[in-house]
């Protein structure tokens, strides 16, 4: 399957990155993000491989989550592509990153 990270997740990664870049240095950021694109990127094999998200409501809207050590990206399938939607440090509140979706 084909893998394409909608904006709002690029967004997201972005954000990481920059987090880790402020706090710690560019290797650090380059390698928390490097390991957040190399679990997603193994969705195009195995695209059932993620689990089910914390919320019903994202959950009846097809939505699957993977874990990256501290970052959930959240995705969905269709027509050979996962779709990634967002991607975010696993201590958040999910929900609101589907604020804007419902």
């Amino acid at each position: 399957m084909k893998i394409e990270y909608l904006p709002a997740a690029w967004e997201d990664l972005k954000r990481i990155e920059d987090w880790y870049l402020m706090r710690f240095d560019e290797k650090t950021a380059l390698k928390v993000t490097t390991a957040i694109v190399r679990a997603v990127s193994r969705l195009a094999d195995h695209p059932d491989s993620g689990s089910l998200t914390p919320s019903d409501w994202a959950n009846a809207l097809g939505f699957r989550m993977i874990i990256q050590k501290r970052h959930v990206a959240f995705y969905k399938t269709d027509n050979g592509t996962v779709y990634i939607h967002h991607i975010a440090d696993a201590r958040q509140d999910y929900g609101k990153l589907f604020d804007g979706e419902k």
